[in-house]
């Protein structure tokens, strides 16, 4: 069953997506698939400040997720937070930012203000000859 459904495609141009769904996004590499969102989420308008919800569309947008499915929370459906079931890539995709010093998150006094914040590397990796290279070249997980 499906509890979200993605409005964003009514308004704007179709991307193609790049992952195949959800198995898709868990399946990508997460370099490759952290620098692809941050691409998205920052480069368009170079905007220091995003909310999580607005890296939690890129990555909708990036599997073709028009509907994500509900999860079972402590014997409940989870319809406050539809999206959980992006959240760890979410997660994984901040992670390896903050690892590689391009971007973070700012949470300031109110449970209501969380941010996505560019950072001087993130924006310097923008502006290189191949941002796409460079950011994954920042956000690449050691090899284990």
């Amino acid at each position: 069953m499906a509890i979200f459904r993605n409005r964003d495609r009514d308004r704007s141009p179709a991307e193609e997506p790049l992952y195949a769904g959800l198995p898709g996004l868990y399946a990508a590499d997460p370099g490759e698939l952290a620098a692809e969102v941050f691409i998205r989420l920052f480069a368009p308008d170079q905007k220091p400040h995003h909310r999580p919800e607005a890296a939690l569309g890129v990555l909708q947008r990036l599997g073709g997720v028009d509907e994500v499915p509900a999860i079972i929370v402590r014997g409940t459906m989870a319809t406050p937070r539809a999206k959980y079931s992006l959240d760890p890539l979410y997660v994984q995709c901040v992670l390896l930012w903050e690892r590689g010093l391009v971007a973070g998150r700012l949470s300031r006094g109110s449970e209501a203000y969380h941010h996505l914040v560019l950072l001087p590397r993130g924006l310097q990796a923008l502006g290189s000859a191949d941002p796409a290279a460079a950011l994954r070249r920042a956000v690449q997980p050691p090899l284990v």
